[in-house]
């Protein structure tokens, strides 16, 4: 506040008349904030317009990708039986599927040892898979036990998995299984016996139950799925099947020949009507942004932050005129807003008739998708080209809504700058009229000062010439 004055001498109330001459000479200063508020209110609105906007464009990216738009789909009634799964390929359809037989692969064991350390022989082993290539697994003195073995059947790439198997009784077993189901895949172990005999039970030959015969003991058979699908006998070398019914694969889990499983294929088009409708709900918002920011309100009398605002009014008139245009290139049934199903009402909004839209996508799906999504330069999907649209506002480099902000902000830093030199100078001026009224106190103690002593000495001439008058009476 500077130096402080009393008013002592002049009994003006003098900090009083100062502070209102300093509320007059601030007038541009109040002027100045409320048009740096405007500016600011007007910032924030542009900055809900771009957020509105910047949610209508991640809406019409996931519009412009058409991997989504269709979504297959296949159904079991007895997921215990089998399950089922579709690919694009997939047609509607209804299947009756009995499952009488799942395919197995082949399992074989060797002869019982003492331990899983138990020396067997050493030579070379031999195994095929079915009509395979036959894969040679030599065995030498550094794995020629049952465990050392497997492990160099595990090895190799023989078709087969190998273990050995404990039964509880002290009697160990080499097992062997077929990594394919299928009755065609079975087993066959030869083997070269470095002892010179293979149809001994000495040596490597040991492994055989029958080494007369050369086999092992089949504990499980090598056998085909084998069901019926709508009365057709079908026979398959796996439990999974990918190439029964066109776009399906099954998966048998369980054989019973006395349930019949139902199963039904569809295809359907819930992924494009799921992103129109994200769309529809994100362009809505943009609507009532505009208007709230940018319309005037006849119940309230009052307009909104933008009103007028040129920019901001292209926006909607952009956009709303986009939804009437047609596209070139495609079926006349599908090439507008309008003929998909999706409406504009009086207020400016849009609504989905997704009835109509799945309907249109059945008919026609690839001319759907060119008109969403086609970034044909002379002939753009109307995605591409709201999202074209849209990044010319939206960009922060070059977008209209980004140098309009900057605009603003630009205006707000030089009236903050022009408050600055404003306040600068009031200072000084609060300061010069601080001390005027000061040295007007102490003019005024000077003039009293005086003033008493003429009034002594006029008090003094008065009683002298009483004095003299009294002297000579």
């Amino acid at each position: 506040m500077g130096i402080g004055v009393s008013g002592l001498m002049s009994g003006l109330d003098t900090d009083s008349i100062i502070s209102q001459l300093m509320d007059l000479e601030r007038r541009p200063i109040v002027q100045l904030q409320q048009k740096e508020a405007g500016y600011q209110a007007k910032i924030t609105a542009l900055g809900l317009v771009k957020g509105a906007m910047s949610e209508l464009k991640s809406a019409v990216e996931t519009l412009k990708n058409s991997d989504d738009f269709v979504s297959y789909s296949a159904t079991s009634s007895n997921p215990e039986i089998l399950t089922v799964s579709a690919d694009d390929q997939v047609q509607p359809g209804s299947y009756s599927i009995t499952v009488s037989q799942l395919a197995s692969a082949q399992q074989v064991r060797s002869e019982a040892f003492s331990s899983s350390d138990a020396t067997v022989g050493t030579g070379t082993l031999t195994i095929k898979v079915g009509n395979g290539e036959s894969v040679d697994i030599e065995i030498t003195s550094e794995n020629n036990t049952l465990s050392g073995i497997a492990s160099a059947i595990n090895e190799s790439e023989a078709g087969v998995t190998a273990g050995v198997i404990n039964d509880g009784n002290g009697n160990y077993y080499l097992t062997l299984q077929s990594k394919e189901t299928g009755a065609a895949n079975t087993i066959s172990l030869t083997m070269a016996d470095d002892d010179g005999d293979n149809t001994d039970s000495s040596g490597l030959s040991s492994l055989y139950t029958d080494p007369s015969a050369g086999t092992l003991t089949e504990t499980q058979a090598a056998k085909n799925a084998q069901l019926t699908v709508n009365g057709i006998a079908v026979e398959r070398s796996s439990n999974k099947i990918d190439d029964l019914i066109e776009g399906m694969t099954l998966s048998l889990k369980a054989a019973d020949s006395a349930k019949t499983v139902s199963v039904t294929s569809s295809k359907n088009y819930s992924g494009l009507t799921k992103k129109m409708n994200t769309f529809v709900e994100k362009y809505n918002a943009l609507v009532d942004v505009l208007k709230e920011q940018a319309g005037y309100n006849a119940a309230t009398k009052q307009g909104g932050t933008l009103l007028g605002d040129s920019t901001v009014s292209r926006i909607g008139s952009g956009l709303s005129r986009m939804f009437y245009e047609t596209m070139d290139g495609i079926d006349s049934s599908v090439n507008s807003f309008s003929k998909l199903g999706i409406e504009m009402d009086d207020s400016g909004h849009l609504t989905v008739d997704s009835s109509r839209l799945s309907k249109a996508m059945e008919a026609y799906p690839d001319d759907v998708v060119k008109f969403f999504t086609s970034d044909d330069a002379v002939n753009q999907g109307i995605a591409v080209r709201v999202e074209n649209f849209l990044d010319g506002y939206l960009k922060s480099s070059t977008g209209i809504l980004s140098a309009k902000t900057d605009g603003l902000q630009k205006s707000i830093d030089r009236i903050e700058d022009q408050i600055e030199r404003i306040n600068g100078r009031l200072a000084k001026r609060e300061q010069n009229l601080r001390h005027q009224f000061n040295t007007l106190e102490d003019l005024l103690a000077q003039f009293q000062q005086t003033s008493g002593q003429l009034d002594q000495q006029l008090t003094a001439i008065k009683n002298l010439n009483a004095q003299i008058s009294k002297s000579r009476g």
